[in-house]
């Protein structure tokens, strides 16, 4: 990248400059020098001088590497030993679902927190209804019924509004593809919900941690759980305008891996919950 804007070339004269005015540095102390003491003590600090920044720059590069090698073990850890999906029952005729717990909004400056616990896995949008936008997914759009009947969503989700106040929100036929209506109370039978579960420790090495649970309501019961895990492969880093946490996600930093940036939660949900017709024991 920095061949194309001509900064690599330049990078590469100061770097040459550097060398030759340390080298002129030793060869002016040896040549000045009175006697051997002196010629020896003024290279000696000329070596020095110049070569503390190189000398700094080599340690910190070990302290990242160090650190990156930390970081992916950790997360390789957790992918092999926590991650994944369990489905414990599946039902059929499904038409709603309720949001128990949704998605916390985010803002831009989250993007770039290392410690922000808004679970970057599940969405890396940075919107105040990030939550709600998410939870439109499973609903049963327009785009989505041009395809296979296997991709339709459900008929409405259900989700709190302010207090006590709840609402159902459907699927429209043109923008904004939804409407909102307010209800008395919920009629779903199953909920969903999305968590962070990131430690400080994950955190330390920029590792996020997210689980979405499906629930049967009659009972609280768990009917399926998916356990991911993300890394910022960029540990932060803002080069090239980067925002750390929507940048570095991909099917390389995930696991589960994430292949279509938003509808891996719909797919999981829908395989759980199916809104298909035949035996309607979701109802």
């Amino acid at each position: 990248m920095l061949e194309l804007t001509g900064f690599g070339s330049v990078l590469r004269g100061i770097g040459i400059l550097y060398w030759v005015l340390a080298i002129g540095a030793v060869s002016l102390a040896i040549w000045k020098g009175k006697n051997w003491q002196r010629k020896t003590f003024w290279a000696g600090l000329a070596i020095v001088a110049f070569g503390f920044l190189p000398a700094k720059a080599m340690i910190e590069q070990v302290q990242r590497n160090a650190y990156a090698r930390e970081a992916w073990a950790h997360f390789k850890k957790l992918c092999d030993e926590k991650s994944g999906e369990k489905i414990y029952k599946t039902y059929t005729g499904v038409k709603s679902v309720l949001v128990v717990k949704p998605l916390p909004p985010a803002t831009e400056k989250d993007l770039y927190d290392q410690f922000w616990y808004g679970d970057p896995y599940s969405s890396d949008i940075a919107l105040l209804d990030r939550g709600e936008r998410l939870a439109g997914t499973f609903i049963g759009r327009v785009q989505f019924l041009k395809n296979s009947h296997a991709e339709h969503g459900f008929a409405f989700f259900e989700q709190q509004a302010v207090g006590r106040v709840f609402q159902r929100v459907q699927p429209t036929e043109g923008p904004p593809f939804t409407t909102k209506l307010v209800i008395k109370k919920p009629e779903s039978r199953f909920g969903i919900s999305w968590e962070d579960i990131s430690t400080p420790e994950d955190r330390k090495y920029w590792v996020a941690a997210s689980r979405l649970r499906v629930f049967d309501l009659t009972d609280n019961t768990i009917i399926a759980e998916r356990m991911g895990y993300f890394i910022e492969a960029g540990f932060g880093s803002k080069a090239g305008q980067r925002r750390p946490w929507q940048s570095s996600r991909g099917p390389g930093t995930t696991c589960p891996p994430i292949n279509n940036r938003t509808f891996e939660d719909r797919w999981f949900v829908l395989r759980v919950l199916k809104p298909t017709e035949g035996n309607s024991d979701g109802k």
